[in-house]
């Protein structure tokens, strides 16, 4: 095995951290290796040659004060396969807010447990002022691997065989793209939504197989949401409304928490491809919260959509704010449905 560091990142975490979430097996790594002719047990396939890719965060600076596992730096992690051999590579993306804050020396912007008052420039995110790390997800369209912010924020460009940071997306729109884009393998196109605390809230697109943004509209919602993945099926496009979501009387405060409604149904958006918001169909159900979408796919005159929840108590749906978390603490628990649902598509509520 021909192992080497190739790079490293100047870190202003303290040598003697003991967060529990950078510690132990959530230790960051500051080192980016090149590791070639990995040790096999068995046999690989000569014929298996391609790339997995893993998007982690990995934090370089301490919070500014109250530190959450979502906001570490991207790293993305890299393991190859070619002519019955392993190889393995690790890099940063190279975000703005990385380098922003290698040439600062320290935190810049307030995390997603902080109030966004405490960042000291502006910044990205539906919620305003955040640092896009682009830490989420990573997909590859177009032969370009794309990573990105689960609050809205550029996609950055990376070539998935060295992960060299090539640059972002010229397409993306003004509020960025949210995490979870989907690739479509057979058409080569890319599905995306975003979202934001100003109307119309919601926002769809598709950019074709040669990288051009071919379609963007917008999705009217009763107000702020937070959305965190979509599904899609050869013909239309799945959005969704949980009933979890920033509470509206503390945004005017420019204060974020997010609560659980159980009087509001959870509602999925089937609208197609390349249709426009006043084609979009509403399906309501109980009210839960979904994280990510497993599939969807069409079944003569229905649309099959597969689920994967978590169940919370409320305690533990709002987001700690020092300021806000206190207002609206106490409720019921979201409750679990880690299964699937069928709409047809001629109804609609």
């Amino acid at each position: 095995m021909d192992v080497e560091i190739v790079g490293r990142v100047l870190s202003t975490l303290p040598a003697d951290d003991d967060h529990p979430y950078r510690t132990g097996p959530w230790r960051p790594q500051h080192a980016e290796w090149r590791a070639d002719d990995l040790e096999v047990v068995g046999e690989l396939p000569s014929d298996l040659d391609g790339v997995y890719l893993r998007n982690t965060e990995n934090p370089v600076h301490p919070a500014i004060e109250r530190y959450h596992p979502f906001d570490g730096d991207a790293m993305i992690h890299m393991v190859g396969f070619r002519d019955g051999k392993a190889f393995y590579r690790n890099r940063f993306v190279q975000t703005d807010g990385l380098l922003a804050e290698a040439d600062a020396g320290g935190p810049l912007w307030a995390g997603i447990a902080e109030r966004a008052g405490q960042s000291t420039r502006d910044g990205w995110g539906a919620r305003g002022r955040m640092k896009d790390s682009s830490s989420t997800d990573i997909v590859v369209h177009n032969g370009v691997a794309l990573s990105s912010f689960y609050q809205c924020g550029d996609l950055y460009r990376i070539n998935p065989l060295t992960l060299e940071t090539i640059g972002k997306s010229p397409w993306a729109p003004d509020c960025g793209v949210s995490a979870h884009t989907k690739v479509d393998d057979h058409t080569g196109e890319l599905l995306f939504f975003n979202y934001s605390t100003t109307a119309p809230y919601l926002h769809y697109g598709v950019v074709d197989a040669g990288n051009h943004l071919v379609h963007y509209v917008p999705v009217d919602l009763p107000g702020p949401r937070l959305p965190h993945d979509m599904a899609f099926t050869e013909h239309y496009a799945i959005l969704n409304d949980m009933p979890l979501f920033w509470e509206p009387g503390l945004l005017a405060k420019n204060l974020y928490a997010s609560r659980f409604h159980p009087e509001l149904p959870a509602r999925l958006g089937v609208i197609p491809r390349r249709g426009n918001g006043n084609d979009i169909r509403w399906f309501e159900f109980d009210p839960t919260f979904v994280l990510h979408w497993v599939n969807a796919w069409e079944d003569g005159d229905e649309v099959v959509v597969r689920k994967m929840t978590e169940v919370f108590t409320h305690e533990q749906a709002v987001q700690p704010n020092p300021q806000s978390a206190a207002e609206i603490l106490g409720g019921p628990a979201i409750p679990r449905d880690a299964g699937g649902s069928r709409f047809r598509k001629t109804e609609q509520h």
